[in-house]
């Protein structure tokens, strides 16, 4: 269960910063953020397991 969760955010997170990255201006930088922001949140909790 945990596995596929982890998927699907890596999923969006990896979506959100491509998708940004097509459009310009604010929207796409707030875009690549909510993206940067779920793949970081990722590397956390993948961490946190490890500590």
């Amino acid at each position: 269960m945990d596995k596929l969760f982890y998927l699907i955010l890596f999923l969006i997170g990896i979506s959100l910063t491509v998708f940004g990255h097509q459009s310009i201006g604010p929207a796409g930088l707030l875009t690549m953020l909510l993206g940067l922001a779920a793949l970081i949140s990722l590397l956390w909790l993948y961490n946190r397991k490890y500590k």
